[in-house]
């Protein structure tokens, strides 16, 4: 730390900051536009201009600008003075010229930085007379809305999309006041990132198009913390609420996470708690019921044993309750054999060793992705990956004197300083395209070059002979050996355990200074990991019980993709059937209970890292809805188990604490004594929306003992240190950029260590993972069949989310030219699966390795798909007709989603391609 001065006011800050840092930790005023402390200083806008003096005698100073200014010992700055404040304004001012001045209709209206920075600056009058200049804006896409007129050239947005996000169809065009930030034609912005334009920038050109089509001013929603639903990394975010109807998803910082970002899929995917498909009212025998009935009350009290199955999207309470009502013994994770012993697999590693946090993989300076689209079913975790790759550039411009924050020398000697990335694996993807060192092979020879790898790195063999390492393998030794803080990225996505296994080896071969994170498919994938610890039921022994005796199957589902290819038959074979469901209301189950959404209730989830994440209800739930523990209890009281003592949510923790005490303290930050608001200051909207039916307030919807009150009373959050901020405000920072005010750095040196808590112990000593001979997969005539994974697409959830749901890409199935020239085939061209109503079209790509085929099928249509065997060739030229038919096979496949007489194919299957007689 040393000592700088501000108007005479001495003050300690970080050494090594810029200057508009310090003052914006020090909660200090001071105006910008082009600054980001993720991104960096480039000095676009001069808006943070200060007076720098040279000593104490010093009385006219200089002008600096503080984003790019170094803090240093004894500095003495000025940033109240007349002089700074004339610049600044008629900075602001000359920006302003061609702004349009739409607030009334802006959606940024409330939240907008540029509001907030020029009564800051004092300027209140417009002065300019002439005309203004007018674009164009463009379409570009279902996420965002395009106003180009209200720029003032901050360059953020190109800065964002192109260097942090690595977006390459979004540009800064044309000069002087005819700059347009935009696309070279219309069109979807291609990068899934692209949503956070509506929060970098400091004006309406980009904003949230779904938000705009039910808006709100700010001050008329109410906002509550929650967690990401749609990947294991938990990343935090906030969720607004009005009119019952959750309307957006912001970013709500992390240090540790998702900091200032998020993903597309969980900033917009949100919106499947507004879907017309969720379940509102309880049902029996697929007729709407009433829990009083008698009819109900037999199903759900129906004598034998009854087994619970799991869901990997449901929250910790809800599996944990359903634990407990049904007992361990009787527990089935939403899994299939593979994937449980994936989870299983996962849970020893983390016992042994911990998790990378975001935060951490920003900081390698070698990173090894084995085997894992990490695009797809981690993207925020790629984008950590990709701002890695710039540690050696920072590293070279700090040997020249040169702060690392300085975004635009860091870039310049980026390209002789770049982090090798290693990648070992199949597919087309942005980090593939950036490695350094590549090797193209299945999920078997990658798992096997894992182990050579790490035979290398120790000396000595751990299961896999050395000898089969092959040159990129011995080349990738190298490079992690010189490194000093080497990563590795895995994941259960190509469904092998042996790749888990073999990053475990890479870890205990490299020793304390390497890191390491492996992505789960759910967000709470490894919620039910801990309680497998004390027993489950495997999908084996679920199939032998229910052919061997009279079963009854509870089951909660949130449109987890896993068991829909088995739980027709197995519904078939229950004795009854009781599904707590979100949503789907026309099913075969004798009962149906709704259960509340994310949005309408607390809950707790364990993310990549083994770590508890808990959320808090933004809205109430609507018709018959209930949290899913809720429910439990319920029936606990009916069929009078133990379960059924439980009153509140607090005491089913307390149960959750004692049975797995590695849990304890996870909530100990949920205090019930100083409520936090959720409403932000000017709240107006509670009395004026009923208003046409009552002039009398109504009561505001609160959760029992929650620590967040849905109102403007109660404590601020910015106060609070242990409560989570609901949403984003300062005095006078009415935008998300107020969220700067409050870090005193950013993801630096200083970074303080995580305090949630850690639902694995590290009380295993690490040891070596051996070869096992099942993972070496089968060897069979044909084209082995590997599944890729889309941001959206993969995801069921996201996909009952309009925006998208339009950005959802059809079926693909990919190949090398070789394979398309010996079957015949050409880009574009369909394929069809035993006749099954899905089309998957052809495409080509060097990154499919041999004897294999790459598919891709979205989450709604994966059924079908699963169980073909086959593939048929057709040659559909006409591509109106085909869209047609195309649309009618979606239609069917979500009305009837029970595929009869069909065999399930698992990923190590090998696919004979043949053709039907007389189609060329």
């Amino acid at each position: 730390m040393i000592k700088i001065f501000i108007d005479g006011q001495d003050y300690k800050v970080i050494e090594g900051q810029n200057l508009l840092q310090a003052c914006l930790s020090l909660k200090l005023n001071l105006p910008y536009f082009c600054w980001h402390p993720s991104m960096g200083s480039v000095g676009a806008c001069r808006q943070c201009a200060v007076t720098r003096y040279e000593d104490e005698d010093d009385r006219q100073g200089k002008i600096i600008i503080a984003c790019m200014t170094p803090v240093e010992e004894g500095m003495r700055v000025s940033v109240k003075q007349s002089q700074e404040s004339e610049f600044r304004e008629q900075i602001i001012a000359a920006m302003m010229t061609h702004h349009p001045h739409d607030c009334p209709v802006c959606a940024e209206g409330g939240e907008c930085h540029l509001q907030d920075m020029t009564v800051m600056t004092g300027h209140y009058a417009r002065q300019f007379k002439g005309r203004k200049t007018s674009f164009n804006n463009q379409y570009l896409g279902p996420l965002l809305k395009h106003e180009m007129n209200r720029c003032i050239t901050c360059y953020r947005c190109v800065r964002f999309y192109r260097d942090y996000a690595g977006g390459e169809d979004l540009s800064a065009q044309a000069s002087k006041n005819h700059v347009y930030f935009g696309r070279q034609t219309d069109g979807v912005l291609q990068s899934e990132f692209a949503g956070n334009l509506a929060e970098v920038c400091p004006t309406g050109v980009f904003t949230d198009k779904p938000f705009g089509n039910h808006y709100s001013r700010k001050w008329d929603m109410q906002a509550a913390p929650s967690v990401c639903q749609h990947c294991s990394v938990g990343c935090n975010t906030s969720l607004s609420e009005r009119y019952g109807s959750v309307r957006r998803v912001t970013n709500r910082f992390n240090a540790h996470l998702n900091g200032y970002f998020l993903c597309d899929r969980g900033r917009y995917g949100f919106d499947f708690v507004n879907s017309p498909q969720r379940c509102q009212q309880i049902r029996s025998s697929n007729k709407p019921a009433q829990w009083q009935d008698d009819s109900l009350q037999r199903v759900l009290s129906a004598p034998g044993r009854w087994i619970g199955i799991g869901s990997s999207q449901a929250s910790l309470e809800d599996n944990f309750a359903l634990q407990q009502l049904v007992g361990k013994d009787n527990f089935c994770p939403d899994l299939d054999d593979k994937q449980q012993s994936l989870m299983q697999l996962h849970g020893e590693i983390l016992q042994q060793y911990p998790m990378a946090s975001l935060a951490e993989i920003e900081r390698a300076d070698a990173v090894l992705i084995l085997g894992e689209d990490i695009n797809c079913s981690a993207p925020r975790m790629a984008l950590a990956i990709r701002q890695a790759l710039l540690n050696k550039a920072r590293d070279k411009v700090e040997t020249l004197n040169v702060p690392g924050w300085q975004d635009a020398a860091v870039r310049n000697v980026l390209p002789d300083n770049p982090v090798p990335l290693i990648w070992f694996g199949y597919g087309e993807s942005e980090l593939q395209s950036s490695a350094q060192l590549q090797l193209l092979c299945d999920d078997h020879q990658a798992a096997r070059q894992g182990f050579a790898l790490a035979g290398l790195l120790c000396g000595h063999n751990v299961g896999v002979e050395v000898s089969e390492a092959q040159q990129q393998t011995r080349q990738a030794a190298g490079i992690l050996q010189k490194a000093s803080r080497p990563l590795l990225i895995g994941g259960w996505s190509a469904g092998n355990p042996a790749l888990l296994a073999a990053l475990a080896n890479l870890r205990k071969a490299l020793g304390e200074k390497a890191s390491m994170a492996i992505a789960a498919p759910e967000h709470n994938s490894l919620g039910l990991s801990v309680l497998m610890q004390k027993g489950h039921l495997s999908a084996a022994s679920l199939e032998q019980s229910i052919d061997r005796e009279p079963v009854n199957l509870l089951v909660l589902d949130y449109k987890s993709q896993s068991w829909r290819t088995r739980m027709a038959s197995l519904m078939e074979k229950a004795k009854q059937t009781v599904r707590l469901g979100l949503l789907g209301n026309e099913s075969a189950e004798e009962a149906l209970l709704p259960v509340a959404a994310f949005s309408e209730c607390s809950g707790s989830a364990v993310n990549y890292q083994g770590r508890v994440q808990y959320w808090q209800p933004a809205s109430k739930a609507s018709g018959d809805c209930l949290p899913g523990w809720q429910w439990l209890v319920h029936l606990a009281k009916i069929q009078q188990k133990s379960l059924a003592e439980v009153e509140d949510l607090g005491q089913l923790r307390q149960r959750l604490m004692a049975d797995y005490p590695q849990l304890e303290g996870a909530w100990e930050n949920d205090p019930r004594q100083q409520a936090i608001a959720q409403q932000p200051p000017r709240y107006s909207g509670r009395t004026a929306m009923l208003a046409n039916q009552t002039v009398h307030e109504p009561k505001p919807y609160a959760e029992p003992q929650a620590p967040y009150r849905q109102s403007m009373e109660g404590g601020e959050p910015r106060h609070s240190e242990t409560h989570a901020q609901p949403y984003s405000w300062w005095p006078g920072w009415n935008s998300n950029q107020s969220m700067h005010k409050f870090q005193q750095e950013y993801r630096g040196p200083e970074l303080e260590q995580q305090h949630s808590t850690v639902a694995f112990a590290h009380f295993q000593s690490p040891g070596w993972f051996k070869w096992r001979n099942q993972w070496s997969g089968s060897k069979h005539r044909g084209y082995r069949l590997l599944f890729l994974g889309q941001v959206f697409g993969s995801d069921g959830l996201s996909l009952e989310a309009p925006a998208i749901a339009e950005l959802c890409e059809r079926a693909q199935l990919w190949m090398r030219q070789d394979q398309a020239d010996g079957l015949g085939l050409k880009p574009g061209q369909w394929v069809q699966c035993d006749g099954l109503p899905l089309w998957l079209q052809v495409g080509i790509s060097k990154q499919v390795p041999q004897n294999c085929l790459l598919a891709y099928v979205p989450a709604d249509e994966a059924l079908p798909f699963k169980v073909c065997e086959h593939f048929d060739v057709a040659d559909l030229p006409q591509a109106e007709a085909l869209e047609k038919q195309y649309r009618s096979h979606l239609d069917d496949l979500k009305t009837n989603m029970q595929m009869r007489q069909a065999r399930l194919l698992h990923q190590d299957e090998f696919i004979p391609i043949r053709f039907v007689e007389g189609v060329n």
